[in-house]
C-alpha cells in the first residue's frame, strides 16, 4: 500500500533540496530523450518515492492510475540502457468526496476511504545517464582557478589586471 504521508514528505524533501531536483529534471530530460513520453500512458505517472541515490543508481517510483498502465515496450527501451524496470499492483487510501450522509464514516463525520488501485513502476537508473554534479563544488572550483591566475573582483570590474599586494 502507498502510504500519502510518505509521499508528500518526499515530495518536500524533493523541493527542499535542489540537487535533488536537479536529479528528477535530469531523469525526466532522459525519459523524453528516449522518446519514452510517446508510449501510451508513460507521461501520466506521478512521482511517489525517490530519486534514491547510491553510488552508481538512481531510483525513482512512479504511480499511474489503475486503467492507464504504461506501456510495457517503453520499459523495453529503458532495459535496453541498462535500467532496471519493475511493474506492481497497489494501491492507496483516498478519501471519499462527501455528496450524501453515507460517504461519512458511521457515527463520525469523517468522510469513507476508499482503496484506489494503481500501478508502480520503479525504475532504477544507471547514474551516468543523469548529468548530475554539485554546482557549489564546481563553482568553488572555478573560483580557486581565478585565484590562481590572478583574477580577482577589481579586475573583473574593471577589465584590466592590477597588481595588489595584500
Amino acid at each position: 500500500m502507498i502510504d500519502l504521508d510518505k509521499s508528500v514528505q518526499n515530495h518536500f524533501k524533493v523541493h527542499k533540496r535542489a540537487s535533488l531536483l536537479d536529479v528528477l529534471i535530469e531523469f525526466d530530460q532522459f525519459l523524453d530523450d528516449l522518446n519514452m513520453y510517446s508510449y501510451k500512458n508513460w507521461f501520466e505517472g506521478e512521482v511517489v518515492d525517490g530519486p534514491n541515490l547510491s553510488r552508481h543508481w538512481c531510483e525513482i517510483s512512479l504511480m499511474y492510475p489503475y486503467d492507464q498502465m504504461p506501456d510495457p515496450e517503453g520499459g523495453k527501451r529503458l532495459l535496453a540502457r541498462d535500467c532496471k524496470v519493475s511493474y506492481r499492483e497497489d494501491h492507496y487510501m483516498e478519501p471519499r468526496k462527501v455528496e450524501s450522509p453515507d460517504d461519512y464514516e458511521p457515527g463520525t463525520k469523517k468522510p469513507r476511504i476508499d482503496k484506489v488501485p494503481v500501478w508502480v513502476v520503479t525504475i532504477k537508473c544507471p547514474k551516468k545517464y543523469l548529468m548530475v554534479y554539485d554546482r557549489t563544488e564546481a563553482d568553488q572550483e572555478e573560483l580557486q582557478q581565478g585565484y590562481q591566475q590572478g583574477l580577482d573582483d577589481a579586475t573583473r570590474q574593471s577589465g584590466t589586471e592590477t597588481d595588489t599586494n595584500i
